[in-house]
C-alpha cells in the first residue's frame, strides 16, 4: 500500500509540475511603453515574446499612424511592399528577436478571453473556444471559397484530468485544388478562474483568461494552405477567420520565411494584424 501511495503522490506532483506554466498572470494594464501585439500576448502569459524598437525614419509611412490599430494584411502582402519595406532595418527590426527563438516565439497560439455572459461556467469555456474557432473557419471558408468541412469538433485528448485536451479540425479544399486545414486545441485546465478581462480587449467585463504560458499545454490555432504560393495563402485564410472571432479572440502568428518574402512575427486581430513593433523618435 505504502508503494501506491508513493505512485499516486509521485503522479499528482508531476501533474503540478507540468502545469506550473499556467501560473503566470500577464499584463493587465495596457503597457504605453510596447505595441498592441506585445500587450496581448503577454497579457496570457507569452512573456518571453519582445517588441522590436526602430527609429520612425525607418518605418514606412503607410503604417505609422496604424500600428496600434492594426495593418492590413494585404500592405505588407503586396510583393513590392515586402522587397520595399522588409529588405531594410524596417523588417530587419521587427524580426531580429528570432536570432535566438525560443518556444513561445516559434508557436502559432490562440490569444483569448472568455466573456462571462457567454458561457455557463469556467468548465466549459474552453468549447466556448474551439466553438468560435470552429464557426469562424466555416464562415471563412465559404467566403474564400474553400470546399470542406468539419472533420471533428471538441474531441477529447489526451488523459482525463491530467493531460487532457479537446481539438477541432476543419478541411477543404479550393476550386483549384489546394489543400486548407485548420486545427484548433484548448485545455480546459488553462482557464483561469473568472477575472476582470484586460480593459485593452473589452470594457468593463468579466470573463475567463485562457494561459498560453505553458510549454506543452498552451492553446493552438493552426489555419493555412498547402501548395505554391502558401505564404499569400495562408494570410488570406488567417486573415478571414479571424475577421469571424469575437472580439476577446485573438491569435499569434510566429515569424515565416518564403523564398525572399519574410512575414515577421504578428497577432491577427479581426481581419487586422499587429506587429511587435515600437517606434523610437
Amino acid at each position: 500500500m505504502r508503494s501506491g501511495k508513493s505512485a499516486l503522490l509521485a503522479g499528482a506532483l508531476l501533474s503540478v509540475s507540468l502545469l506550473s506554466g499556467c501560473a503566470s498572470t500577464g499584463v493587465t494594464q495596457y503597457q504605453d511603453d510596447h505595441s498592441r501585439a506585445w500587450n496581448l500576448t503577454h497579457a496570457v502569459g507569452m512573456t518571453k515574446l519582445k517588441d522590436s524598437t526602430v527609429p520612425r525614419g525607418q518605418i514606412p509611412s503607410a503604417l505609422l499612424n496604424t500600428l496600434e490599430m492594426g495593418v492590413d494584411v494585404w500592405y505588407f502582402m503586396d510583393s513590392q511592399t515586402l522587397n520595399m519595406d522588409f529588405g531594410n532595418a524596417f523588417g530587419l527590426g521587427l524580426i531580429g528577436f528570432l536570432a535566438q527563438p525560443d518556444a513561445q516565439s516559434e508557436r502559432r497560439s490562440i490569444v483569448a478571453w472568455v466573456p462571462e455572459e457567454e458561457v455557463e461556467n469556467q468548465n466549459v469555456a474552453h468549447l466556448w473556444i474551439n466553438d468560435q474557432f470552429k464557426d469562424a473557419t466555416l464562415q471563412a471558408m465559404e467566403t474564400i471559397g474553400i470546399e470542406g468541412g468539419v472533420e471533428f469538433h471538441n474531441k477529447r485528448r489526451g488523459i482525463p484530468f491530467f493531460a487532457e485536451s479537446f481539438e477541432t479540425k476543419i478541411s477543404g479544399v479550393k476550386k483549384d485544388g489546394t489543400e486548407c486545414y485548420a486545427r484548433f486545441v484548448v485545455s480546459h485546465d488553462t482557464v483561469s478562474d473568472l477575472q476582470p478581462i484586460p480593459g485593452f480587449v473589452a470594457k468593463n467585463a468579466q470573463g475567463y483568461r485562457v494561459d498560453a504560458s505553458h510549454d506543452v499545454k498552451y492553446p493552438k490555432a493552426q489555419v493555412g494552405c498547402l501548395g505554391k504560393d502558401y505564404l499569400r495563402q495562408d494570410a488570406e485564410f488567417m486573415t478571414e477567420v479571424s475577421k469571424n472571432l469575437p472580439e476577446s479572440i485573438f491569435f499569434y502568428h510566429p515569424s515565416v520565411k518564403e523564398g525572399d518574402d519574410v512575414i515577421p512575427p504578428v497577432v491577427y486581430d479581426h481581419g487586422k494584424v499587429l506587429f511587435f513593433l515600437v517606434e523610437k523618435d
